[in-house]
């Protein structure tokens, strides 16, 4: 199955559409969630500092969805499951406007149809936070069967993101691990830096 960019939240209302721009859809950071996978998953010797400089972004998404399949078998389960469960929560939707008696008649045909018009959008979404979560389930699993103590990256959003969502991951793991993200300065740039502990 194919992944596709969908785009940032959608508000949807009587009034018409609106997106949320700050609530991005988790396709954009798949990419780099693929990268730090390749990069963090080999042998470690103790104390040594290893250095990964990728030739170029991995961008394929069938490349990405082949990644996440390796490490989650269950992944393509996982995207049909989100799928039908997305689907019922629309046709919910749906069915709870259509009896909307707060609304005028024309006021939920439009609301409907707007819910309608952005049916395989959201779709689109849901699949990509689910294929989003299972490649980052599976980075907190590489730190914490390779002992990685602390991972650096530039400053750049994307980058700031995928930490922050590694990082809420790492917590949920049994045992959970400790982290923290802190952003510094080296030679003019702007890193940031997602130090590993145990709890």
């Amino acid at each position: 199955m194919p992944l596709h960019y969908a785009g940032p939240k959608p508000m949807i209302s009587q009034t018409g559409i609106e997106f949320d721009h700050n609530k991005e859809d988790k396709f954009v950071y798949m990419s780099f969630v693929a990268e730090l996978i390749k990069a963090l998953d080999h042998p470690y010797i103790n104390d040594k500092r290893y250095i990964y400089t990728p030739a170029k972004a991995i961008t394929d998404t069938d490349v990405i969805l082949d990644l996440f399949k390796t490490y989650d078998p269950s992944l393509p389960n996982e995207i049909e499951d989100r799928k039908k469960m997305t689907e019922a929560e629309i046709d919910n939707e749906v069915e709870r406007e259509k009896n909307n008696r707060l609304l005028l008649p024309e006021e939920r045909e439009i609301y409907v149809k707007n819910i309608q018009l952005l049916r395989q959008y959201r779709i689109n979404r849901a699949i990509n936070k689910t294929v989003y979560y299972s490649g980052v389930f599976s980075l907190a699993n590489i730190i914490h069967r390779g002992h990685i103590s602390f991972i650096t990256a530039p400053m750049l959003p994307v980058h700031f993101h995928v930490f922050h969502s590694i990082q809420g991951t790492l917590s949920k793991l049994h045992p959970p691990m400790s982290s923290n993200i802190t952003i510094y300065e080296e030679s003019g740039h702007l890193y940031t830096r997602l130090e590993i502990g145990s709890n």
